[in-house]
């Protein structure tokens, strides 16, 4: 289903009227009430909005405002805040937010319209309940939004730190299994920063990842370079003088501390290589300042640099195209996998740090 609509300022300025939107004050604060309070694990986005297209998460932003129209200068409804899930029935390509948003990109809800910078597509797709686990493996989230909890069962403490919380796209290193009372299956997850912390999540919110999403795209491709353009926020992928992959990004970028200073984050030109890979990673940096930042299971990330730069998934916003990273290269969680995939070297499903060795084919980053 294409969820992208062309349509002219003319016509997107009727659909408020043409839409039959239902912008009742009641089911405005139905949907606050059930997409911002996740204190029921068990209630399913699907079912409480008819199985839509697809659902987006409110990420990026402590709150967002939803219009009437798909227009910064729109009637606002109601504002969402940070966490809240709402159907996406369609994009729609108007005008941009604002000089900090500058995606023509709306969505339309059942409710309203959201600007798409600050809601990060999303679904659910519960998996089977499964066997207990013999082996380690790696997971990847297929719900918008789940919790760790410190036992398997979900009366047991519930961590609400966001950087406890999974999101869609996250990938994480799956080491045990147990069920509850209920027969509910309940995975536990490995945190590379904290290995002793007891992490536990619903299986069914966890996708196995199977071993053949590792194997190497193009492998015998030997000429692969990499063309990252920090104006106009693209990454580019060549074999030879062929553009077989191209993606918007969101690079490094320069930020306040509390006392007014500026710190610069932004991403350095020059010519790289991929110097190691991991699929997932715990990032943490600038701990104990106002700048501070710890993001979970940040997914398919290959480094090009010493200081930590490197090109990975990004689920905490969908504001690509501009900077507002702390140097890193943000792309999509599936851009993140297929460049992991891509480029030399290749690793395989049991390697989860893989560095490049001297003398191995590593493939060239140059950012212009």
């Amino acid at each position: 289903m294409n969820l992208l609509k062309h349509i002219s300022r003319r016509g997107f300025l009727k659909l408020g009227a043409a839409s039959g939107l239902a912008l009742g004050s009641a089911r405005v604060s139905s949907l606050l009430a059930q997409t911002s309070d996740h204190s029921d694990e068990l209630v399913s986005f699907n079912e409480l909005y008819n199985n839509p297209p697809m659902l987006g998460r409110v990420h990026g932003a402590f709150w967002i405002r939803m219009f009437d129209r798909p227009e910064p200068g729109a009637k606002t409804i109601t504002s969402l805040n940070w966490g809240a899930v709402v159907p996406i029935l369609e994009g729609i390509r108007t005008v941009p937010y604002d000089a900090k948003a500058r995606s023509d990109v709306w969505f339309r809800t059942d409710v309203g319209y959201v600007h798409s910078a600050y809601v990060v597509p999303s679904r659910e797709m519960f998996q089977a309940q499964t066997a207990r686990m013999s082996d380690s493996f790696w997971g990847e989230v297929m719900v918008p939004i789940a919790y760790q909890h410190t036992r398997p069962e979900l009366g047991s403490y519930r961590y609400d730190f966001d950087h406890y919380k999974l999101f869609w796209g996250q990938v994480y290193k799956v080491i045990d299994y147990d069920e509850d009372a209920e027969g509910r299956g309940w995975y536990r997850l490995d945190d590379d920063l904290e290995p002793n912390r007891q992490a536990w999540v619903m299986a069914r919110n966890i996708r196995r990842v199977d071993p053949n999403e590792f194997q190497p795209i193009s492998a015998d491709v030997g000429e692969k370079r990499i063309l990252i353009s920090l104006d106009p926020q693209t990454l580019t992928c060549f074999e030879g003088d062929v553009p077989v992959f191209k993606t918007r990004i969101a690079s490094g970028s320069s930020f306040q501390d509390d006392e007014g200073n500026e710190v610069d984050f932004t991403t350095p030109f020059g010519d790289y290589a991929v110097q190691r890979k991991r699929p997932t990673r715990r990032m943490r940096g600038n701990v104990g300042t106002s700048l501070e930042y710890d993001v979970n299971a940040v997914p398919w990330v290959t480094y090009f640099d010493f200081t930590g730069a490197a090109i990975h998934g990004a689920y905490w916003h969908n504001n690509f195209g501009r900077p507002r990273s702390h140097g890193c290269i943000n792309v999509t969680p599936d851009a993140a996998k297929w460049i992991y995939r891509w480029t030399a070297p290749h690793g395989g499903y049991d390697e989860e740090y893989l560095w490049t060795e001297p003398g191995e084919v590593a493939t060239p980053i140059q950012i212009a």
